[in-house]
């Protein structure tokens, strides 16, 4: 089933807008759509905007910092979830590590040398690798996703069966933007507005997470660690 179209949103925030039909008030449903959409984005990460990234992202020989977008070439990154380094039978998830944690452990990477990462850090819009790749392959990455803006009536919104919060939060920028108001609370108003489907998104009993502390040193499986299904990693 197709989502719904750029022009039924927009003839939707109008509706709640009358009497205003004027000029300012196209230009402003056009805005308040997009802006609300961003906001939702900013609450929550949306199935609809998580993606697997299989075909963009690679490693550079000798090369630690990644930009997400220029280097990795992502399409409207947000937050990164996971990356896998891919290697035939010696592909491996690589473990995130805070900006803290490495450069406590190990403040200068060049020390060590280069092989297959496996761990990484995000610092802002970079990714450091480590340790540094010494070969090209490819990089899978799941992240989140900004949404496109809609411009086009046949543009579709990537979100499914929140129209009622998109026209509505809709409404309320437009109308603020039409009266002159300062843009603000709109995160607070989002979550509202969002309510049980938040709490909804949130009761995955398969998803759970575990803390594991960071160590430089990598830890050995012993025996026959392929035949085991509980070793999440390879030696």
């Amino acid at each position: 089933m197709a989502n719904t179209s750029f022009k039924e949103l927009k003839r939707q925030v109008r509706l709640k807008l009358l009497p205003k039909s004027d000029g300012a008030t196209l230009l402003a449903v056009d805005l308040a759509i997009n802006e609300a959409q961003k906001n939702i984005a900013r609450v929550k990460d949306f199935d609809e905007l998580v993606v697997l990234d299989t075909t963009h992202a690679q490693t550079v020989i000798d090369q630690k910092f990644y930009h997400v977008e220029t280097d990795l070439n992502l399409v409207r990154p947000k937050d990164i979830y996971t990356i896998r380094y891919i290697d035939g039978a010696n592909s491996r998830k690589l473990e995130y590590v805070s900006p803290r944690g490495i450069d406590e452990s190990i403040p200068y990477t060049e020390i060590f040398t280069t092989g297959r990462p496996k761990w990484y850090t995000r610092r802002g819009k970079i990714i450091e690798l480590f340790r540094i790749p010494d070969v090209a392959k490819p990089l899978y990455i799941m992240h989140s996703q900004w949404p496109a803006t809609l411009s086009n009536d046949s543009d579709e919104t990537p979100y499914q069966d929140l129209d009622d919060v998109i026209v509505t939060l809709a409404a309320d920028i437009a109308l603020s933007i039409l009266e002159g108001g300062i843009a603000s609370g709109w995160f607070a108003r989002t979550q509202q507005l969002l309510g049980i489907v938040l709490r909804e998104e949130e009761t995955r009993p398969d998803i759970f997470y575990v803390a594991q502390p960071f160590s430089a040193k990598e830890r050995k499986a012993l025996g026959s660690y392929w035949l085991n299904p509980w070793v999440k990693e390879q030696p």
